[in-house]
């Protein structure tokens, strides 16, 4: 015979437990209860998270040279919503159900012909993970790579949302300086030596060597071969962010280190988020199959959707992919030359750069006496944004170059390239003045 459930409470006692429940939490630091893993990290910063940053405290319209975001009137918004409804309409649940832990085969088979097609092997679906951007990519590797304590050597400057990834991990990131050529060997020498003098297990260099964020910089195929030799003789893994490689403007770029190396070593880094919508939020680990599959043991996401996965497999094969990327090309080149000549006009007394062969941004170093936070505020003041350099640099924010800026050409559209140049160097003339 089944009890009778016990009478309920009056309303009065429930409040007072729910009460009471409320006050218990009240004291209790939040930093106490939080994991060691986060417990000296922040929620990060506008720069890590691809945002502007401040708002706007003019009436001029906000202008954002903040993020590396694709131009907005160009993404293919009608082609992916017909290449959607092509997967939805196909007999079958298989587009709305988990799709395994290393994403939609076909797809993975169609980023191995598209963004490895120079590589020796011509690499098959069993190259590549998906993951969620070229983020979560970086994360499946950090996880399945390093303990607490480790460290990773990596360029500096570089992209400050993967040094928070790295950091996740409870790793050290010791930052290595960069010349035309891209790292220097010979102060990552020093650094090895450095970290396993002191005891640490060093595992891994991280590097973006094809036009590079935030510097814009491209690593010569001489360093490159240099740098896989160097990783190789030292037991260390490179974990290689090329996630702007195809967006070239005249010639392609050097093989990457993972089509130098074939495969061996190499962690390769990809998104479609540079090429199409960081919004799709679908990135990519390439590596031998049997280090692929020593990541997937670190994967506890339900993988990425297949909705998603499919509906990319259906654009790159029927709606004309590879047009957009060349359409792409060609606009990000006229954008920086735009750029560059407005500069030219409005600040250029106040700094020099080496001019980008791909990618989405100009780096900028100022000349002695103009401090990068100082003009990033005025310009703020008209509603211009963008980060100081300094963010790009391991270890705390104030220990970066303070006299660097990176601008990011990419989002705005061409005509307003020139307003925020004269934007620019109004706060550059106050900074000075």
């Amino acid at each position: 015979m089944a009890l009778a459930p016990e009478s309920p409470a009056p309303n009065g006692d429930f409040a007072a437990a729910a009460r009471a429940a409320r006050e218990a939490w009240q004291d209790r630091p939040t930093d106490g209860l939080v994991s060691e893993a986060v417990r000296f990290l922040t929620a990060g910063t506008a720069t890590d998270w691809g945002l502007s940053g401040k708002q706007p405290t003019t009436d001029k319209p906000p202008i954002s040279l903040g993020g590396g975001i694709p131009d907005a009137d160009t993404q293919p918004r009608q082609e992916l919503l017909a290449a959607a409804k092509r997967v939805l309409d196909e007999p079958g649940d298989a587009a709305l159900v988990y799709g395994g832990p290393q994403g939609y085969e076909p797809l993975r088979e169609e980023v191995g012909k598209f963004f490895a097609s120079r590589h020796p092997s011509q690499p098959g679906a069993d190259w590549f993970l998906m993951t969620n951007g070229a983020a979560g990519a970086i994360e499946s590797v950090c996880a399945a790579v390093l303990d607490p304590g480790d460290v990773v050597l990596s360029e500096a400057p570089t992209f400050a949302g993967s040094l928070r990834t790295i950091r996740g991990r409870q790793a050290y990131v010791v930052g290595v300086g960069m010349d035309e050529e891209g790292i220097c060997l010979d102060e990552l020498e020093s650094a090895l030596t450095a970290a396993r003098d002191e005891g640490r297990a060093v595992k891994m260099i991280y590097t973006q060597p094809t036009f590079h964020n935030p510097t814009g910089l491209t690593m010569t195929v001489q360093r490159r071969l240099d740098l896989l030799r160097f990783a190789a003789d030292n037991g260390l893994f490179i974990l290689e962010d090329h996630a702007y490689s195809e967006l070239y403007f005249d010639q392609p770029p050097p093989p990457t280190l993972s089509d130098l190396a074939d495969g061996w070593g190499v962690f390769g880094i990809g998104t479609f988020s540079k090429v199409i919508a960081t919004g799709l939020r679908v990135g990519f680990v390439q590596a031998r199959p049997e280090w692929i599959n020593a990541l997937l043991p670190a994967r506890f996401d339900m993988g990425n959707s297949p909705l998603l996965h499919r509906m990319l497999h259906e654009y790159m094969v029927r709606g004309g992919f590879p047009e957009h990327v060349e359409r792409m090309r060609d606009l990000y080149a006229t954008k920086m030359q735009t750029l560059q000549r407005a500069l030219a006009q409005f600040g250029e007394p106040y700094f020099d750069y080496t001019p980008p062969t791909g990618g989405f941004f100009l780096w900028l170093q100022l000349h002695e006496g103009i401090q990068a936070d100082q003009v990033r505020d005025h310009a703020a003041e008209d509603g211009l944004f963008f980060p100081s350099g300094h963010r790009f640099y391991p270890g705390d924010d104030t220990k970066g170059n303070p006299q660097t800026l990176r601008l990011a050409y990419s989002w705005p559209r061409q005509e307003v390239l020139e307003e925020a140049a004269e934007r620019l160097g109004s706060a550059f003339n106050r900074t000075a003045g």
